[in-house]
């Protein structure tokens, strides 16, 4: 049965040589995800306790930076900076001259996470996919967006569907992904 098993994994691998990494990364953001999830409750839990909501986002931000930004996105540290994508502008720039970005403010994802119903690894997974890029702009940009109002929140007319809202706000152009 073993070696039944170990050829059908050797014929699926030859259609497709990639599936062994997607599954291992599927697995990590399932894993990240419950973390995340654990994160959330206690978050929830000080909150309910009488913790300030600022408070109890300090440890849920830290688990989305370790978790999700670090361990599952593998951009981790100022060693991975040249690896997260640009903007036009940032593009062929010096590290130094950019700023990381998170394309969805983190305190959008964090209040979307603490209202989320039903909390589960599933949701918190799909939400983190779809709302958890960083992107590196230039210092002008970000000015931009500070100065706009938009550095921590999204438009008021976002849709929750175009993570780049804020950028086209601004006139960030990102190239095509």
């Amino acid at each position: 049965m073993r070696m039944r098993a170990k050829a059908v994994c050797h014929e699926a691998h030859k259609r497709d040589p990639n599936a062994g990494a997607r599954g291992r990364f599927q697995t990590v953001v399932r894993e990240n995800a419950e973390l995340i999830v654990f994160a959330v409750k206690q978050a929830r839990e000080a909150e309910a306790f009488g913790f300030t909501r600022n408070e109890c986002c300090r440890n849920l931000k830290t688990a989305l930076h370790q978790y999700w930004q670090n361990k599952t996105l593998g951009l981790h540290g100022q060693s991975q900076k040249a690896r997260i994508p640009r903007s036009k502008a940032a593009a062929g720039r010096p590290l130094n001259e950019c700023v990381v970005e998170h394309v969805v403010p983190l305190m959008a994802i964090v209040n979307r996470l603490l209202e989320m119903k039903p909390l589960t690894k599933k949701s918190v997974a799909d939400l983190l996919t779809r709302w958890f890029t960083v992107v590196l702009v230039t210092r002008k940009e970000h000015a931009r967006l500070n100065a706009s109002g938009l550095r921590s929140t999204m438009p008021a007319n976002w849709d929750r569907s175009d993570v780049f809202a804020r950028y086209r706000a601004v006139g960030i152009e990102l190239p095509p992904r």
